[in-house]
């Protein structure tokens, strides 16, 4: 049953008592003229999470905080479930607001921006999901940067990456009624089809200009690069939607990579290791002319992110990527890579990059 005075936010969470507290605090100190419904969706931790919990259930029950909208019921449940999208399908089955927000176990919602989205809703009706910016912090809740949102997605927005952050995304409940909920197949890149799914049922975004969400990047995250399952479930929904194009063949190399460097593998090792997991989910058997097509596109994303630490290593992997693809050197990772050997230091690269990426942010 749906309210329409209601807006439902969901946190799946497993032993996250370290952010938690945060999370909970960014969601219940929210001010705005709705009645808030908060359900933390906990897969039985063994940490402090319930104790912090249960403390939060009994300040708002014993009216000890201050409330900023027109009230709050706050619940949870702690039991093992079958994984993250099972527990966040099983939330999205309990909620009753119209309006629904996920927010992960260690990320936050800034000051306002859920009187923002509700806001937003009052005076769209056609519309079926808001997003807007998001900003990443790191795991001691330093800056690092903004992303913007991008006004007027299409399905071409989603072929190389998933264009929204989950937490950055408010939706009406109607929504999962016409395209249902999310794919459980999916660990990782469960909200990535979930966006496309949409975009193809003619589901309606809009685009906000306002920070809707605080992304917090952690190296023990399960979305890390380290994590080898994150690239393979992306690689799923892309070959599913997309198929066998260009565009997949880059990413398996790009993919590998990113995966290669951040567990210190060498780059041959680790694009087979991305290619026999990919196999074993989609047995795409591909022929050797595109396999040598991928890992150039690998060999030359590894020596973008070597070139300030071991220039051997890197040329060594650019040689490769030219021979295996000579058209790659026209591509826009070859002018990366130049761009990084041209200005030598490391510091001076970031700070341009810096630069222009405030100006576009501007």
């Amino acid at each position: 049953m749906e309210n329409k005075q209601i807006f439902s936010i969901i946190t799946v969470s497993y032993n996250q008592g370290r952010y938690i507290e945060e999370t909970i605090k960014s969601v219940i100190f929210q001010e705005g003229d709705f009645f808030l419904e908060y359900l933390i969706v906990d897969g039985g931790s063994t940490d402090n999470t319930l104790e912090i919990l249960q403390k939060y259930k009994e300040l708002i029950e014993n009216k000890k905080i201050e409330i900023k909208c027109k009230g709050i019921e706050f619940k949870y449940i702690s039991e093992k479930d079958q994984g993250p999208t099972n527990a966040l399908n099983k939330g999205l089955k309990m909620v009753m607001g119209s309006i629904i927000g996920i927010i992960n176990s260690d990320d936050i919602y800034p000051e306002g921006a859920l009187n923002q989205v509700w806001t937003t809703f009052q005076r769209n009706s056609e519309i079926d999901i808001v997003y807007g910016d998001i900003k990443f912090i790191d795991e001691e809740g330093n800056y690092i940067i903004l992303k913007k949102g991008k006004p007027n997605l299409n399905i071409k927005d989603f072929i190389y990456e998933n264009a929204i952050i989950q937490p950055e995304a408010f939706l009406r409940k109607g929504v999962f009624k016409n395209v249902g909920l999310f794919d459980e197949d999916l660990k990782f890149a469960n909200d990535y089809e979930f966006w496309i799914r949409c975009l193809k049922n003619q589901i309606k975004f809009k685009y906000i200009p306002y920070t809707l969400a605080i992304f917090r990047k952690r190296e023990d995250a399960r979305s890390s690069s380290k994590n080898p399952f994150i690239f393979i479930d992306t690689l799923k929904v892309q070959y599913k939607y997309f198929g066998l194009t260009n565009f997949f063949l880059k990413n398996i190399g790009i993919y590998s990579a990113m995966f290669s460097y951040q567990t210190k593998k060498n780059c041959n090792s680790g694009f087979d290791e991305i290619l026999k997991l990919l196999n074993k989910e989609l047995s795409l058997n591909l022929s050797r002319k595109l396999i040598k097509k991928a890992k150039s596109f690998c060999y030359l994303k590894f020596s973008i992110y070597k070139i300030y630490e071991d220039k051997k290593e890197s040329f060594k992997n650019y040689s490769k990527a030219i021979i295996y693809n000579p058209s790659i050197f026209f591509s826009k990772n070859n002018l990366i890579f130049l761009i990084r050997f041209m200005l030598v230091r490391k510091n001076i690269y970031f700070s341009i990059k810096s630069f222009f990426l405030k100006l576009k942010n501007l």
